[in-house]
């Protein structure tokens, strides 16, 4: 081998390293965000279950409340 093709071979290795480390990084970010974005989305369904919940009591208080105020 000559030293030419030594050279050409390292600078495409060196080119593969230099644009393989951000592509690995990137897809590392992607993963842990669409697993917290999977985690956020559980969590609001749980909160919106509570919320129907404490809307079904207050809809319940104001009908009674109704009722009360109509037999004074």
């Amino acid at each position: 081998m000559t030293a030419g093709n030594i050279i050409t071979i390292l600078s495409v290795v060196a080119t593969l390293i230099a644009v393989m480390t951000p592509i690995i990084n990137l897809n590392n970010s992607i993963t842990k965000l669409n697993c917290t974005i999977d985690n956020l989305s559980t969590s609001v369904g749980k909160s919106d279950d509570r919320l129907d919940s404490h809307s079904k009591r207050l809809d319940d208080h104001e009908t009674r409340i109704s009722h009360l105020e109509g037999q004074i």
